[in-house]
């Protein structure tokens, strides 16, 4: 015999979670986790994906996308590299950047960009290391990638651009000019001195001129 139907049923929006013992289960279920701890390990785990914070500056200053890097963004990268950690991670980052294919020439053109700032505005330990690498610069003179469907040559912004910065890595007196010129420039908007002082035994040497570690750490290359 079929039981005789509640005399007053409790509308379907009313119910709760203890009227149906599955909902009981599941509810249970979730409350044994710590969801605090569940989102400090998603971020960070995207945290880890997405790299550094040094790493995602380069990755933004050379990018894909159709603009360029801000000066700010490109004087804090050279900043960053009379500090000898930070050195090594942002020459490999450079470098992985310079050395995509052909698609990416966007990547490898801005990457050139940002190689050729920091020579004339980094540490000097970036020059020794362009020349280091001078064969894989190079060898971007025959850069090539055009455009499917347009024909258009976007290749031929490395090409240019490459060429520019063998001919600067083969001039030792034209890097002294360019980074004089460029510690010229700063000091205009920071209010640092002009001068071309030592590197007072920091990380950076004061072989070609320009900024040393004694201008930025003292203030002279602040700013932006």
């Amino acid at each position: 015999v079929r039981a005789p139907p509640e005399a007053n049923p409790r509308p379907r929006e009313l119910l709760t979670p203890f009227d149906n013992p599955a909902a009981v289960g599941m509810s249970s279920f979730f409350d044994s986790f710590d969801v605090d701890a569940i989102k400090k390990q998603a971020a960070s785990a995207l945290g880890k994906l997405a790299g550094t914070e040094m790493e995602r500056k380069i990755a933004e200053a050379t990018s894909n996308k159709p603009w360029g890097a801000s000066t700010t963004m490109l004087q804090e990268i050279a900043q960053a590299t009379y500090d000898f950690s930070q050195y090594q991670e942002i020459m490999s980052c450079t470098w992985k950047r310079i050395n995509q294919s052909g698609k990416e020439w966007r990547v490898v053109y801005k990457g050139l960009n940002l190689l050729d700032y920091l020579i004339k505005n980094g540490s000097e330990r970036v020059v020794d290391d362009a020349r280091d690498h001078v064969y894989q610069i190079r060898s971007l003179n025959d850069f090539q990638f055009t455009e499917p469907g347009t024909g258009v040559d976007h290749g031929i912004n490395v090409r240019e651009k490459s060429r520019q910065i063998c001919e600067l890595l083969n001039d030792d007196s034209r890097i002294r000019a360019e980074r004089e010129k460029a510690k010229k420039n700063r000091s205009k908007f920071t209010g640092g001195g002009g001068g071309g002082g030592g590197d007072g035994g920091g990380f950076g040497g004061n072989k070609y001129g320009g900024f040393s570690s004694d201008d930025y750490y003292s203030g002279g290359g602040g700013g932006g």
